[in-house]
């Protein structure tokens, strides 16, 4: 398929037709990459937290304590106005 390149604001664009977007599965943003002298479009999946939760689990995994960290720290609320 060929299209033109057109001036938008200070920039250039391509109009990319939305039955090639949908059969990519782009939904709002794209990876640009220039491959073997062409651009390559690539879709971005739009969940910036995505894998969090997994790498938090993995990091905590791995620097996992020994013991508690407030172990021997105390402060006045501690010594004066908290009930066992």
């Amino acid at each position: 398929m060929e299209t033109s390149i057109i001036k938008i604001g200070n920039s250039q664009g391509l109009i990319i037709p939305k039955r090639i977007l949908k059969r990519l599965g782009v939904k709002r943003k794209v990876e640009l990459r220039i491959q073997d002298g062409g651009l390559l479009i690539v879709p971005v999946e739009d969940n910036p937290r995505k894998g969090w939760a997994e790498a938090f689990a993995k990091a905590c995994r791995k620097h996992e304590p020994e013991g508690d960290y407030f172990e021997g720290i105390e402060n006045d609320f501690d010594k004066e106005e908290w009930i066992w």
